[in-house]
């Protein structure tokens, strides 16, 4: 018996590439269909969600998981994609918010266009709401998970991604909101804030920019999709039905100390070498 038997799952910027493999989202899909979960793989690259889906159900059984593809800008799209699901699958147990966009035109504050600014906006935060809005009617019957994708950029600022960083500080806002809301209606809403993640975009990085991360990471090394995925499928599965409104860091301790902990290491490195 699978720790989502029979639930059905949403999941949103799931795919996977073959210049990389899985996303957060492809991972957390295949962990929701690995313990018995009905998935609906969302994105707006259609071929990416389609080559997950073929994956999934060749390994998990036909019918499994159904790739949709969709533009979270639209609300439109979003009522169809909750109507599909609803028709296929019966019902929502679960949704997981995670689609999200960090472009390159997201930039410092005095720099931001308002273009850059509101197309962030739009897919991060106002698409996360409308996901859960015309979910609720369905999560309200029975009760259900709503897992929100925020980011240690939530925590901590940057040089960059000004946007970004403010969006996923909302979603924190938006999942307690939620939580407060329908908590007495069986819904649950947390946020999980992965730290830097070796998806397919971290794996292109110069290595140089993957040894500073590394660097500022108490964990060996940083995290990979799967250990993300494991977060997701906990707070989807009645396992964590004691957990409402919380905003989870799963970034391999990041955010955990110093900020100047790796400087001191290094300078106690060279002192070491220095003594030799």
């Amino acid at each position: 018996m699978g720790r989502v038997q029979g639930k059905v799952a949403i999941v949103t910027g799931a795919t996977y590439v073959d210049a990389g493999g899985l996303n957060i989202g492809g991972a957390t899909a295949t962990e929701l269909a690995a313990e018995g979960a009905k998935v609906v793989v969302a994105d707006i690259n259609v071929a990416g969600a389609e080559a997950l889906a073929k994956i999934l159900n060749d390994k998990f059984g036909e019918n499994t998981v159904l790739p949709y593809g969709l533009d979270l800008r639209n609300e439109s799209e979003i009522e169809a994609l909750i109507a599909q699901t609803v028709s296929t699958f019966g019902t929502i147990d679960v949704v997981v918010n995670n689609a999200g966009i960090f472009p390159g035109d997201d930039v410092d504050v005095a720099n931001m266009t308002i273009e850059a600014w509101d197309n962030v906006m739009a897919v991060n935060v106002r698409a996360a709401m409308l996901m859960t809005k015309h979910a609720l009617p369905h999560l309200r019957k029975n009760g259900g998970s709503v897992i929100n994708t925020s980011s240690t950029h939530a925590m901590a600022g940057d040089s960059s991604l000004t946007g970004y960083g403010a969006s996923k500080a909302a979603l924190i806002a938006l999942t307690k909101f939620t939580a407060t809301q329908y908590g007495k209606e069986g819904v649950r809403c947390n946020a999980i804030l992965p730290g830097t993640t070796t998806t397919p975009p971290a794996q292109q990085l110069p290595q140089v920019i993957k040894d500073i991360y590394i660097s500022h990471t108490p964990n060996p090394d940083l995290n990979g999709p799967t250990e993300l995925a494991k977060a997701y499928l906990f707070l989807a599965s009645d396992d964590s039905r004691g957990i409402n409104g919380e905003a989870i860091r799963v970034d391999g301790g990041l955010l955990a100390h110093q900020p100047f902990v790796a400087d001191m290491v290094r300078f106690g490195q060279m002192t070491a070498g220095a003594n030799e």
